[in-house]
């Protein structure tokens, strides 16, 4: 899944105030922190991973793994060391983005 145009310029908009809720240190990806990642973005939508300086992880890595290990979550931006990403949530108490991005 991709989102292109007006959704995804207003999910960048929201994730610039938005701070990490995960970081990837020198233990990089395994499945402990997959599912961690899970768990954030099922609860919040729209969250930003940071990679730290120690981290052999690359962005693109991140991704590609993202997407083997769950195919709904959706990448919105990379910068730098800086990666985010957005699944619509599976419990309707926790969509707020979602029902703001269905206007567009």
């Amino acid at each position: 899944m991709i989102i292109k145009g007006k959704k995804n310029s207003f999910l960048r908009g929201k994730a610039q105030t938005i701070k990490p809720l995960i970081q990837i240190g020198k233990d990089g990806l395994n499945d402990n922190l997959l599912d961690q990642i899970e768990l954030q973005v099922n609860k919040n939508e729209l969250i930003k991973i940071s990679l730290l300086q120690n981290t052999m992880v690359e962005a693109h890595d991140l991704i590609e793994a993202l997407a083997e290990f769950d195919d709904q979550i959706v990448p919105i931006q990379t910068i730098g060391s800086k990666v985010v990403i957005y699944k619509k949530a599976p419990k309707i108490k926790n969509r707020k983005i979602s029902l703001e991005l269905e206007k567009f």
